[in-house]
């Protein structure tokens, strides 16, 4: 039954280290797309104010008027908002880690009953990979939930920015 019961034991950690390495790269993924989104965010709030001061001293826009500016405000603030998402995302967060071989050494010296035996030792190495692949998974969710703010940011500051151009377009 022992022999079994090591199997299953083997079997689960398996599936945790697979979790801990899913998390890892979904990690590496998410600051990818952060990265890409605050230098998208950047270029375009850039080109957009460029854009909106050459067109605006070009044409006949009153830019005291308040269609100038129900347009031109929340092109600003989606930008500066969508860039707040992805600093957001880069800020540091709690993590788990290893510990060392010098700190796991003297847990089993404390501890022999909690490490004695193989299968003990799988167990204890396995809910330590669970608590940082959870808190991976945390950190990951929190991160994707700024993205989705940064590109809803984005779509509403590229929106703002049609509906200006269309606006100057359509002056007389």
């Amino acid at each position: 039954m022992e022999k079994e019961e090591l199997e299953a034991l083997k079997y689960c950690l398996q599936f945790s280290k697979r979790a801990y390495e899913q998390q890892t790269e979904r990690q590496r993924h998410t600051m990818g797309k952060a990265d890409y989104l605050l230098k998208y965010l950047t270029l375009l709030m850039a080109a957009f104010n460029i854009t909106i001061s050459v067109v605006s001293k070009m044409s006949s826009v009153h830019i005291a008027g308040s269609v100038f500016w129900c347009l031109y405000v929340p092109m600003l603030l989606s930008g500066m908002l969508g860039i707040v998402s992805t600093l957001m995302i880069q800020r540091p967060r709690k993590i788990r880690q290893f510990p060392s071989g010098k700190e796991e050494l003297i847990k089993i010296q404390q501890n022999p009953s909690e490490y004695g035996t193989e299968y003990k030792r799988i167990y204890q190495e396995m809910l330590r990979i669970d608590k940082i692949s959870d808190r991976l998974k945390e950190n990951n969710d929190k991160a994707m939930k700024w993205i989705m703010t940064g590109y809803i940011c984005m779509v509403v500051m590229i929106a703002a920015f049609g509906s200006f151009i269309t606006y100057v377009m359509c002056l007389p």
